[in-house]
């Protein structure tokens, strides 16, 4: 590949230098600013609870230890916990599991001023690490306009951007498993293995697909270090709740079910006011047919479906050289599709975005060119900013109302990343054929 000109170097460069400072103020500035209430506040008062022996799924004893006094203490809480409508309409307390909030005490463990830069701080780093360790899939070469070009499309990525001014644990958790899949590439299994752990820890729904990969290749010493990290988790958690004598499997049962089922926040139909700021195939499927039950099952059914192949795919590739990071990147995307998910989980992105950049001008450039594209919607929060402009009343009454707004418009993200897969199912195939 010839060397950049100088020029264009510095144009790159420049490129770069705007992603990062979208990023910082549309991240990090954010999260620092809303020290009175984002998403990791509830986790880390949870940790807390754990380190107390203190049940920490009950609102009861989140409110107790909630860590903002005086005016800046939010209102609804004391309200909402009193109507018994704390759980569904804000999400709180969270239904991590208890995996999760072991390996948040060292935080849960500090005053809530420092935990929060402490949280800033640590998702920063891994934010940064992951873009690092990804440029190795490609190029080794210095100056690649790829790299450059990666760099920039990963910093300006909305998801990144949501994710972490809410301070949400899906960040630090993609970051972990891109990481752990370099770490795979390098040799080091048994560190690998380590932060897969730790991912399926943090976030199941985001940790686990990577698992499902290694167990279909049949890595079966990485796949058992993860389950033995998980299940040390799990037991240490258990026990430090159990020496306490502290009842909290059904409190922990009811938040589950209320996010799922009766809860505001997961919801996908007209209830739900933020519900295309979800990602899961289900709010296209409502939109369009307005049938809760039938929107469920053909999401779950289309998604089976697509894992199968995806499967099927990477079974009969293994008797090749597989392209792990073509795999994984479609998994990736595939696993936004059947279950809740919020816009900042869509930080998988990465993967493809990494896997595309890299095969640009390669054997795959069709379908990479194709994935480039349609994941340019998600350097901007589509679907919430444009829920924002129909609350604000910049839309028309009569565009609201229209079928092709709801059905193809608001959900245009959901689009996207269904024909992604589609198309990333394609360019696999292409790779496992024997011909």
């Amino acid at each position: 590949m010839p060397p950049l000109s100088t020029a264009s170097k510095t144009l790159l460069m420049l490129l770069v230098l705007l992603a990062a400072s979208e990023f910082v103020v549309r991240g990090p500035v954010r999260f620092f600013r809303a020290a009175d209430f984002n998403d990791f506040i509830s986790p880390y008062i949870q940790s807390r609870a754990l380190i107390q022996g203190q049940d920490p799924y009950s609102p009861e004893v989140l409110l107790r230890l909630w860590p903002v006094t005086g005016p800046h203490r939010p209102e609804f809480l004391a309200k909402d916990l009193a109507d018994g409508s704390l759980i569904a309409k804000r999400g709180i307390p969270t239904a991590y599991p208890l995996t999760c909030l072991l390996l948040l005490t060292p935080l849960g463990a500090l005053p809530w001023p420092i935990a929060h830069l402490v949280w800033l701080a640590v998702t920063a780093c891994l934010t940064l690490g992951v873009i690092w360790a990804l440029l190795s899939f490609l190029t080794e070469e210095v100056g690649d306009w790829r790299a450059y070009l990666f760099v920039a499309f990963a910093l300006a990525l909305a998801p990144l951007h949501t994710g972490f001014a809410a301070g949400s644990v899906v960040i630090s958790t993609v970051a972990v498993c891109g990481i752990a899949v370099v770490r795979e590439r390098h040799g080091s299994e048994t560190n690998a293995a380590i932060l897969f752990g730790i991912a399926v820890c943090l976030k199941p729904q985001i940790g686990l697909p990577f698992l499902a990969y290694y167990l279909l290749r049949r890595r079966w010493r990485l796949c058992g270090i993860v389950s033995g990290v998980v299940l040390t988790a799990a037991l240490l958690a258990m026990g430090r709740l159990a020496i306490s004598g502290t009842p909290w499997l059904q409190n922990y049962r009811t938040d589950n079910k209320v996010l799922l089922v009766s809860g505001i926040l997961a919801d996908f139909t007209e209830r739900n006011p933020l519900r295309f700021s979800l990602i899961n195939l289900q709010v296209l499927w409502y939109a369009i047919g307005h049938r809760a039950g039938l929107a469920n099952a053909l999401a779950l059914g289309l998604s089976a479906l697509l894992f199968v192949i995806w499967g099927a795919l990477l079974l009969r590739s293994r008797r090749q050289s597989d392209d792990a990071l073509l795999a994984i990147s479609t998994l990736a995307v595939l696993s936004l599709l059947p279950v809740y998910h919020r816009l900042y989980d869509a930080f998988l992105l990465i993967f493809p975005l990494c896997w595309s950049l890299r095969e640009f001008s390669g054997a795959q450039k069709k379908a990479a060119r194709g994935a480039v594209l349609l994941m340019l919607p998600f350097l901007v929060p589509g679907g919430s900013a444009l829920e924002e402009l129909q609350r604000g009343g910049r839309i028309s009454d009569a565009i609201a109302a229209s079928w092709f707004w709801n059905s193809a418009v608001m959900p245009h993200e959901i689009w996207c990343l269904l024909l992604l897969g589609l198309l990333l199912l394609w360019g696999y195939s292409v790779h496992a054929s024997p011909d």
